[in-house]
């Protein structure tokens, strides 16, 4: 019989209980542990003397001060809690969240509190969350280089309001930025935050200010690879200077769209999509080609964790190589971040790369209909854009097709032959006739060449 099988004494059945969970290995424990909030895996040293010290090696806190103190409660006694669990843990932090309320800035508690969680446990991702009422209803309270340690990479603020930018002074450890729901009293003075910061290479902002004098925000960072604007309310103009972006996602701009300024080369699309008609809509500008260069699972990681839901209308503009194994796997996942609802406008840059690797007829069968076909039916856009098409490139005419196939494109798709030479352009335009007799998804697919 096996060891913890049921067995029967006398009529009664009896259980032989087993610490399963128990027996896994510490570091998966560990891991587990890091999941959940700093206080519920203190709880988890009750279960037993296995338990006990597992928390204290978790390479995640997350501290949350509301559960310490209610809101008009003593701030000192938060401070001898959270002096306590910093006292008992070991090594040092992979990431620190902290969520608190106003009153627990007053007597300088949490500025103490952000100073060691960076100096003494070298904490590399640091998340600081205000609980108040409304966003940026308090000061943010740090030493003046309070964010220029060695080892902090990523700085993520919620809820606050910045007066100036001593924290970030000569912070050319920052890799990562995030600002949201924050308010700024100039423009000029979160320009000089970015100025502090030359080594970004991803900004998501959610911000606002509130002087009148709204002034100028700009951007200028050779290392930025990914910004986000989820919200940009009270800026007359904004400026981005960035060579090696290759992701913009803009949520709502509240400047025109011609006091955008945007001067990265390796982001490509034919409009300024986010405001059309005086109404803004989202947009996503993604280099696929610059992207599938870096380690795909860290910019697929951050595209999720930073768009969260799936899209909701809106437009996207492509940059892709058909022929790159990689990049069709990451078309995909891009495309499938949208919802069922029409996208308005979809752009995509075929770019040719004769060093890309390859392999016979393989990107073409990842393009292929099968049980699988791509786009599906999740995907659906208004209007589709394709420019440097090649009318004799198989995965090109193969993506084209099932754009029109499918019920993928409710209106229009228009193929770019000006910018082509005769014989590609006799090449493209023989593709568009073929489209067009192929039977369509929707019946009034208008397909043309322009």
């Amino acid at each position: 019989m096996e060891e913890n099988s049921p067995t029967h004494a006398r009529g009664m059945m009896v259980i032989h209980d087993q610490d399963w969970i128990g027996k896994l290995p510490d570091a998966i424990l560990e891991n587990i542990l890091s999941r959940v909030h700093t206080e519920e895996a203190i709880r988890t040293t009750v279960l037993s003397t296995r338990w006990l010290d597992l928390w204290k090696w978790s390479p995640h806190l997350a501290l949350d001060m509301r559960k310490l103190v209610k809101p008009t409660g003593a701030s000192v006694h938060m401070a001898e809690a959270l002096t306590k669990v910093i006292e008992k843990h070991c090594g040092h932090l992979e990431s620190c969240t902290i969520h608190h309320y106003i009153c627990q800035t007053e007597d300088g508690s949490l500025e103490s509190l952000i100073d060691t969680m960076i100096r003494v446990k070298h904490t590399k991702a640091l998340t600081l969350v205000n609980c108040g009422r409304s966003s940026g209803d308090i000061d943010l309270h740090v030493l003046p280089l309070a964010f220029c340690h060695h080892s902090l990479t990523s700085v993520s603020l919620s809820g606050y309001q910045v007066l100036n930018g001593s924290a970030f002074t000569n912070c050319c450890n920052l890799k990562t930025l995030k600002l949201l729901k924050t308010v700024f009293f100039r423009g000029r003075g979160l320009s000089r935050v970015f100025e502090f910061c030359p080594s970004l290479e991803v900004v998501v902002l959610d911000i606002k200010s509130r002087r009148n004098r709204r002034g100028v925000l700009k951007i200028e960072n050779k290392n930025l690879k990914f910004l986000q604007v989820i919200s940009c309310q009270g800026i007359d103009r904004i400026e981005v200077y960035a060579a090696s972006l290759a992701v913009l996602d803009i949520r709502f701009i509240s400047c025109e769209r011609e006091k955008f300024i945007l001067a990265a080369p390796k982001v490509r699309f034919n409009k300024n999509y986010w405001v059309h008609a005086g109404v803004p809509h989202p947009h996503l500008s993604y280099n696929i080609s610059e992207l599938a260069q870096e380690e795909k699972g860290i910019w697929h990681e951050l595209m999720v964790s930073e768009f969260g839901e799936k899209r909701r209308h809106g437009s996207l503009s492509l940059s892709v190589d058909l022929t790159n194994l990689i990049e069709v796997e990451i078309l995909k996942e891009v495309l499938l971040m949208w919802s069922t609802n029409a996208m308005k406008e979809l752009e995509i840059y075929f770019k040719k790369n004769t060093n890309a690797p390859r392999q016979e007829g393989e990107a073409h069968k990842l393009l292929s209909e099968d049980e699988n076909p791509f786009p599906n039916a999740e995907f659906c856009v208004e209007t589709v854009w394709m420019y440097n098409f090649s009318g004799s490139s198989e995965e090109e005419f193969a993506l084209a097709s099932h754009f029109v196939k499918q019920k993928t494109v409710t209106k229009k798709m228009m193929i770019k032959t000006s910018w082509l030479n005769d014989q590609e352009k006799l090449e493209a335009e023989s593709a568009v006739a073929k489209l067009n007799e192929l039977p369509k998804g929707n019946q009034g697919l208008s397909i043309q060449w322009f």
